[in-house]
């Protein structure tokens, strides 16, 4: 979560800010094959004061070439894209006390939904929020410290999964995972992208969410698009004083991670996760990813960059086989 803000405060200052976009939830229903039904819902950035501020929003969302693309880059990955915004039910604004007016994206339009749906026609309704575990102080202290502005994005956000979607409608969702950001060239070339915190272990490696690298492979794969890994290092500390920012891309990801997995933590569902390790070396300054033209163009493509680092190995194959 932090990483994430963190992050946007660093975007803001690059020259390519502007191709990147907020990230989505994908989600699926709790049926049998639930994996044929995933879906990216966008949660937009501002709680409006009605329903036509809403629709306004919607309005220059599907005017955004950016977004255009990105929502059909996810329709030929077999992704289905709701747009959801926020309006107070009471002056006393909580969680539990909004109403969601969501747009289905069809036929490349953005269309209204019924009353009754989407997410309300899913089935079950014996699905709960969990609690989560007590809050840093130092964590309490750097969301103080956070714009209004992002603050209100990452709250809404929030509140859609846990206060709609989980106490309210009380729908058990599948499978439950987010995407920080989507980077979108110029050219309708997308790159979803992936922020965490971490610290390297003793031996310099990080240690990373098998899922999360999953969901990018089924992301990717479809559209032969490329994705990135941002870490805000941080060290070992109490403090969790900041390092730097490093990056990787996901054909380098497979192409160099360990094949035995580790324990690691728990998954947004409350299930254990297991942990792919990768090694340190793999990674790059993040000022070394410009997100120009022709940086997204060198990278844009997963396989053409797989058989790129494959050439660069082949070479060294010949080291033990003297």
């Amino acid at each position: 979560m932090m990483a994430e803000i963190a992050l946007d405060t660093t975007l803001r200052v690059l020259p390519a800010a502007s191709k990147v976009i907020a990230g989505c939830w994908f989600l699926s229903p709790k049926v049998p094959e639930s994996y044929r039904y995933r879906y990216a819902v966008f949660v937009l950035p501002e709680l409006y004061s009605d329903q036509d501020e809403v629709q306004a929003a919607i309005g220059q969302q599907a005017e955004n070439r950016a977004w255009q693309a990105l929502a059909t880059f996810l329709h030929h990955a077999g992704i289905g894209v709701v747009v959801t915004g926020a309006t107070p039910i009471s002056k006393v604004i909580t969680a539990d006390a909004l109403q969601w007016h969501h747009y289905l994206y069809q036929n490349e339009r953005l269309s209204k939904a019924r009353d009754d749906g989407p997410f309300a026609a899913w089935p079950g309704n014996r699905g709960k929020a969990s609690k989560g575990a007590v809050w840093l102080p130092e964590i309490t202290q750097s969301l103080i410290n956070v714009g209004e502005q992002a603050l209100t994005e990452l709250v809404l956000r929030q509140a859609f999964f846990y206060g709609y979607l989980k106490q309210h409608l009380r729908k058990p969702i599948d499978d439950p995972y987010d995407v920080d950001a989507f980077v979108v060239g110029f050219r309708g070339d997308v790159l979803p992208v992936e922020v965490k915190e971490k610290s390297r272990t003793n031996q310099g490696n990080f240690g990373i969410d098998a899922g999360r690298i999953l969901m990018l492979l089924r992301l990717c794969l479809a559209t032969d698009s490329n994705a990135l890994y941002l870490i805000r290092e941080v060290d070992n500390t109490a403090e969790r004083g900041l390092i730097g920012w490093q990056g990787v891309t996901l054909a380098e990801m497979v192409m160099g991670c360990s094949w035995n997995l580790q324990a690691g933590g728990r998954s947004m569902g409350g299930g254990a996760t297991q942990t792919v390790m990768m090694p340190g070396s793999l990674f790059r300054d993040f000022s070394d990813m410009p997100f120009s033209e022709d940086w997204i163009g060198a990278h844009k493509s997963l396989q053409s960059s797989v058989r790129g680092i494959i050439a660069e190995r082949a070479a060294g194959l010949e080291n033990y086989l003297r």
